[in-house]
């Protein structure tokens, strides 16, 4: 269905029975399916049953009941998504079992991938269409396909089984060897007695070291299914076909499940931004100009974004300088057509290089900005300059893209406002450099954000407020974003050094991470947002929602612990303010605190937690709360991991509010308070 064709609710507004249905019902509260993709619960999980939040307290405890993005007026809730919707032209999927069969060695299958050797088997099927004799089973590595990652096309398992069969049913093995060493620059043939034949099931374990975004994989060119006479069975033109038991899709994933997940699963966690085109996706260039001198918009991908601003979500632009291989000298992926399923696409893993590589690239890629302002200007809330622009250096930055760049911007729209590229980690003196003299672009940008990898305690929280001030100090008066926070947890799990991003983390310990990170951002008034919602090419760390056993090309994925918590915060936190107004904390035990106000200034809300290491045990500390100059009428407690709210036993001293018993927790609690 097309995002155009979804239906519209009977009441004329958006919901979210518009891109997901209802399954099933648990416990009385509905489980939405996203295209059977995806299922999420209607309310939060009772993910730590049992937790109290104030001692002595009966009153009733209630399911909070999630806001999507177009029911919430304010919060400072988003993420960065770079795999966005795309139409079938540009789903660049290079690694499709297909080419098993396709009598070329040059285009390759790949396993979905693993964090370590032997996590679980890969296998490949072959279907003859008539039985045959079978002499041999050749398995065929790619010499051409990728440079930068040889593993693709040429990853050989070190465990294998050949089983054969006539009816499907009952299955011969025919070769077995746990210690198998093929020739991965070639073809490596495996003879057996010639036998008649319908089915060959290649089952494979224990897969070469790991050079690979998707970790490790089994990843091979061609299956030749061999008579006694050497002629290949295993082709698509005589009538064969292929399944296999993963696929992965690097950092591009398949189109159906982004149409499925991509907007609707922004919606559903009640985010307020979408950070697109970093790096990767439909708004980079070389989708976008896949020949010389013609720029066009993916259809799919423009309905996304006109979607997301009718949902009630502001786009952040990133204006990427990559290159394009069209531009290279000499060009390269010139027939894209040919090279979406022939190569690696996605500028991970195939890297063009910068825009800037030689003149009439450098012309060109000033003409996709131009392009891409005069298309989206109406639609977009900002236009970032640049993504993780780190290594280039702020002369660089400045002179070659940022400057040029703006020019380019303001002249197409000179309304826009503009975002300083995002540098990898909180790297303020890159930033500070950029807003000071001899650059001086504080006055001139609306907006500017960094990746923090740091640990979101209260040395982190108080650099960003010095930072702050620093900036302010610089002219800038805009907008702050953490536009891609970091914490992982992945199973299995692999050596530590393997996977950045923390993913040694439980999943309850990634989700007391990143709450806290959203929760102290939104406090000192900032944007605050993770790298991916979803993300099923392969086994990402840092996406909210967990990819299972992997299946043939579009792969299953489900919440995290992370997914409920964040969707339960952005929906507290709605029409609430980041606001100073003093609070007490009884007891031994250090909290990191926020404060918040809401837009009509009838309620107060404070949000405190431990600054414990992240497990998943919960430590708590009994404390008594007071809110000087406060007489509360009601007050209430929001534990963000089971999604629910108490009403809390109030008690005045004088004039100020009194919350006795408080059990503050090592994630965030939030206390809204009634004036």
């Amino acid at each position: 269905m097309k995002m155009n064709d979804k239906p519209v609710s009977r009441t004329g507004q958006p919901s979210i029975e518009d891109y997901a249905m209802i399954e099933s019902y648990c416990n009385g509260f509905p489980v939405y399916s996203f295209s059977n993709i995806t299922y999420v619960y209607g309310v939060s999980p009772d993910l730590l049953p049992g937790v109290v939040m104030q001692e002595g307290n009966m009153h009733p405890v209630v399911k909070i009941k999630p806001k999507k993005s177009w029911e919430i007026k304010h919060n400072l809730c988003g993420s960065q998504h770079e795999n966005e919707v795309k139409s079938a032209v540009n789903d660049s999927q290079p690694f499709l079992p297909i080419h098993l069969i396709d009598g070329d060695p040059d285009t390759v299958w790949s396993s979905w991938g693993c964090a370590v050797p032997d996590g679980r088997q890969e296998w490949i099927r072959i279907d003859l269409p008539v039985e045959n004799t079978v002499a041999s089973i050749v398995l065929v590595c790619s010499e051409k396909f990728s440079s930068r990652y040889p593993p693709y096309g040429k990853a050989l398992p070190k465990e294998i089984e050949i089983k054969l069969s006539r009816d499907a049913w009952q299955w011969e093995t025919v070769y077995e060897n746990k210690n198998f060493s093929g020739d991965a620059s070639g073809a490596t043939v495996i003879e057996f007695r010639p036998r008649p034949t319908k089915q060959i099931w290649i089952i494979a374990n224990n897969f070469p070291d790991k050079a690979t975004w998707a970790g490790y994989v089994f990843s091979i060119g061609e299956v030749e299914v061999r008579d006694p006479a050497l002629n290949n069975l295993a082709l698509v033109s005589r009538g064969a076909g292929v399944t296999v038991s993963s696929v992965t899709s690097s950092h591009d994933n398949d189109r159906f499940t982004q149409d499925a997940l991509w907007g609707p699963l922004q919606y559903d966690l009640g985010n307020k931004w979408v950070r697109v085109g970093p790096d990767n996706g439909s708004y980079t260039w070389n989708y976008v100009e896949h020949e010389k001198g013609k720029l066009e918009i993916d259809a799919r991908a423009d309905e996304a974004i006109t979607e997301a601003v009718r949902n009630g979500v502001n786009v952040i632009m990133v204006l990427d300088f990559k290159g394009n291989w069209i531009y290279m000298e000499p060009p390269r992926k010139t027939n894209w057509l040919m090279a979406r399923f022939r190569e690696i696409n996605n500028n991970y893993d195939d890297p063009p290089g910068v825009a800037n590589a030689n003149q009439k690239m450098y012309e060109a890629y000033l003409r996709y900005v131009d392009y891409m302002v005069r298309h989206f200007k109406d639609r977009v809330a900002y236009f970032e300059i640049g993504n993780e622009w780190n290594h280039l250096g702020v002369e660089q930055y400045m002179k070659d893209f940022f400057f040029p760049t703006y020019a380019v911007i303001k002249k197409a729209a000179p309304n826009a406002r503009i975002m300083l590229g995002n540098p990898a980690g909180f790297a303020t003196d890159l930033i500070l450099e950029c807003l000071g003299p001899p650059w001086e672009v504080g006055p001139r940008i609306d907006a500017l954000g960094w990746h923090p990898g740091d640990n979101p305690d209260g040395a982190y929280f108080d650099a960003v407020r010095e930072f702050k001030k620093k900036c302010e100090a610089l002219g800038f008066k805009g907008r702050y974003f953490a536009t891609e926070i970091y914490a992982g947890s992945i199973y299995p799990p692999g050596p530590q050094s393997d996977w950045p991003y923390a993913p040694s983390l439980s999943e309850i310990g990634m989700a007391k991470y990143l709450v806290r990170s959203l929760t102290g951002h939104s406090g000192l008034d900032m944007e605050a947002g993770p790298c991916h919602p979803h993300f099923t090419g392969f086994p990402h760390p840092q996406a909210l929602c967990r990819p299972v056993l992997p299946m043939e090309t579009i792969n299953p994925c489900q919440p995290m612990p992370t997914y409920y918590a964040w969707r339960t915060v952005a929906t507290i936190l709605d029409d609430f303010y980041a606001a100073f107004f003093p609070v007490s904390f009884t007891g031994e035990e250090q909290l990191i605190s926020f404060t918040f106000e809401s837009g009509d200034k009838k309620e107060l809300m404070v949000a405190a937690w431990l600054p414990v290491p992240e497990t998943d045990e919960v430590i708590e500390a009994k404390s008594d709360i007071t809110l000087p100059s406060v007489q509360a009428t009601q007050a209430w407690v929001v534990d963000i991991f089971n999604g629910t709210q108490q009403e809390l036993c109030v008690t005045h001293n004088g004039n100020d509010t009194m919350l006795n018993g408080m059990l503050i927790k090592d994630y965030p609690t939030f206390i809204r308070v009634k004036k």
